[in-house]
């Protein structure tokens, strides 16, 4: 185990410092003193090695204090009622975390069968034993993982009112829970070759159901009695005695072989690790056959246009699965919440009057809502795996970075007004279900409000293509300015929960980001994207 657990640390941190040195060489004026020579010095890689191993100790800490703080914490701090008591606010907090981290995370995470970089190079390219790989790993994962956790729970949980004892019983239930969902999903993949984790369908109902039962006591101002159950004894003892089993049986398991090859999906360590580790990727890019083919009427609106305008009017029409495909799922969603919103809404008329329910209390979430339901992601995706992979590697093509990034605007913001459009009408419907007799100013801020975040979101997405060009040709995500800046977005829109005060300066806020986030992807797109812009 330690000559294992020093190759594996040897191996992230080797990959970690590349990519650092990588990414520093990107930064304004101090790149440029950082040549690639450093990749061969080997004292000094070592001298990076030791901060490359910290930083990723660091942000080990930094992301648990992200994930309970912005996502537990925050929410029951700034939504429970002013006079629930520090017991009732405990109860809400170990609620959500109950909710998200046992029974979401379970199902939709899984060391053991996860498809990963690092798992390729040590068993299919070092020739390591799967056996030694995966326990020295998961011992890892694990303990790293209560180590991480901890501080953000102490800190979070007592400024609820709760013990010290009741923080440390809470992280170390989840620590061996996990390890026995991990020895679950490896006894599920043995008798039935499924790997849950990959049956996105699955994965993503109980990632929305769990979220919406994690927040709904909140909203419905209801106390839930989760943790009244969760922290009892014989409920703790059993999670114990549970998870010391999973983790002595995962310590003797002896078919690893077979997880690792389902996961890593490759026997030959010769073939291009790229292609490995992208399949999942492009098969979500991939057009169908029958997409390219158009109507005459779609041929004769492509007949006045030039240039990017023609290329861009071509993409979009011919890749109608991918553009479209996402866009008419969550206008089912939205339709399908709708109605179950104004179903409810009618049951539940005279209770909802009586908690003096109101239309502008839904506007804070209205900007995680937009952001999940935005497809400019998607859409960038499929642009880049399906056109920009091969024209991105032409000068003229990146010259023109600012004139195709107006005319994608236009596409992106256009689908995103439809889910927006969705989005009020469903709203709509369920405040007049609920009793709201005539339009109202509240009705009006809503609409602003949607309208502006699909704008927002059209422009941010598109922005954060052009300016960082996150996908490699691996259509892995790697860049780290990327993830800072979305998490900086994230970490926005989860702080607008407690938002309090009244509708119109809400609107006005985020009407006014809508226009100056518009204004500056303009200036700067126009300035450094033929730089940005290119294929990493």
């Amino acid at each position: 185990m330690p000559g294992m657990f020093s190759t594996l640390q040897a191996i992230r941190t080797s990959i970690a410092t590349n990519l650092l040195i990588f990414y520093i060489q990107k930064l304004p004026v101090v790149g440029k003193l950082v040549k690639n020579g450093i990749y061969a010095n080997l004292e000094l890689k070592k001298a990076i090695s030791i901060l490359a191993l910290l930083l990723t100790w660091v942000w080990g800490f930094i992301l648990r204090f992200l994930y309970v703080g912005l996502m537990i914490y925050l929410p029951v701090a700034g939504l429970a009622g002013g006079e629930w008591s520090e017991e009732q606010r405990f109860r809400q907090f170990v609620h959500i975390f109950a909710i998200i981290s046992f029974a979401v995370a379970s199902v939709s995470s899984a060391t053991v069968l996860e498809p990963k970089r690092e798992k390729y190079i040590a068993v299919k390219l070092m020739r390591l034993s799967p056996a030694r790989y995966m326990t020295t790993t998961l011992a890892y994962r694990y303990a790293t993982f209560g180590i991480y956790l901890l501080p953000a729970m102490l800190l979070f949980a007592t400024l609820l009112g709760a013990s010290i004892l009741e923080a440390l019983m809470l992280t170390l239930m989840i620590t061996l829970w996990r390890v026995l969902a991990e020895y679950g999903h490896l006894k599920l993949f043995e008798r039935t070759g499924i790997v849950l984790i990959k049956k996105t369908g699955i994965v993503w109902a109980v990632i929305l159901i769990g979220y919406a039962a994690a927040y709904a006591p909140l909203l419905l101002d209801k106390v839930p009695s989760t943790g009244d159950y969760l922290l009892l004894w014989p409920v703790v003892i059993v999670i114990a005695a549970g998870g010391w089993f999973a983790a002595s049986r995962l310590a003797r398991y002896g078919r690893y072989r077979e997880a690792v090859d389902a996961a890593t999906k490759r026997d030959d360590p010769l073939l291009n690790i790229g292609r490995m580790m992208a399949d999942a990727q492009k098969k979500s890019v991939e057009s169908k056959a029958g997409d390219y083919e158009l109507r005459p009427d779609q041929k004769d609106m492509q007949k006045d246009k030039q240039g990017h305008a023609y290329l861009n009017g071509l993409f979009f029409r011919r890749h109608k699965s991918l553009i479209g495909g996402p866009l008419n799922k969550r206008l089912a969603i939205i339709g399908a919440l709708g109605v179950a919103g104004v179903i409810l809404a009618l049951l539940f008329r005279s209770q909802l009057q009586q908690l003096d329910w109101r239309l502008e209390m839904l506007l804070p979430f209205l900007v995680l809502t937009m952001y999940f339901m935005s497809v400019g992601e998607s859409i960038c995706r499929a642009m880049f795996y399906n056109c920009d992979l091969s024209l991105m590697r032409y000068s003229f093509y990146r010259g023109a970075a600012y004139e195709h990034f107006r005319i994608r605007l236009v596409q992106v913001a256009k689908r995103n007004l439809l889910i927006a459009a969705a989005t009020g009408l469903s709203l709509t419907a369920v405040a007049f279900a609920a009793g709201a007799a005539e339009p109202n100013a509240e009705l009006l801020m809503l609409w602003l409000c949607v309208i502006a975040l699909s704008l927002f979101y059209s422009v941010h997405h598109l922005f954060m293509y052009y300016m960082f060009q996150p996908y490699s040709t691996e259509l892995n995500v790697k860049n780290p300015l990327y993830f800072a800046v979305n998490m900086g977005v994230s970490f926005a829109s989860g702080l607008s929960l407690i938002w309090r005060g009244p509708a119109l300066p809400f609107t006005i806020v985020i009407v006014a980001l809508t226009l100056l986030y518009l204004a500056a992807a303009l200036v700067l797109v126009r300035k450094h994207g033929p730089r940005t812009f290119r294929v990493k």
